[in-house]
């Protein structure tokens, strides 16, 4: 009992600091991203208004963050990135209409290139 009270109490004590994680405050570290690269092969842009450019040949790049302290990035579109409408996939040509509108963009940490785009 008096283990599961010691838990209990690190669990809630512990959700403030983790609340302000150096990469949420300043921008991730180097070693966060060194170790999200590593563990993790994608990373999503949530935007409510999406900067993107597609051109005829459906390549382009989106411009966003991963989160709200976190610097701006520029991920690459190319002929192989997928779109999807809720769960139905759509021409990758319909993305574009989606400019300053909602969209997540899924995309791979190491190349940068977009694998998804969802609305």
């Amino acid at each position: 009992m008096k283990n599961l009270i010691i838990i209990t109490l690190s669990l809630v004590f512990a959700q403030p600091v983790m609340a302000l994680d150096e990469r949420l405050v300043k921008g991730e570290s180097d070693a966060a991203k060194e170790f999200r690269a590593r563990n993790q092969p994608y990373n999503a842009i949530e935007s409510d208004a999406l900067r993107i450019y597609l051109d005829g040949s459906l390549k382009g790049f989106v411009e966003g963050r991963t989160c709200d302290a976190c610097k701006k990035i520029k991920v690459a579109i190319t002929p192989k990135t997928k779109a999807f409408s809720g769960r139905v996939e759509v021409p990758l040509k319909k993305a574009k209409a989606r400019l300053g509108k909602y969209a997540t963009v899924i995309y791979e940490i190491k190349t940068k290139k977009v694998t998804q785009i969802r609305w």
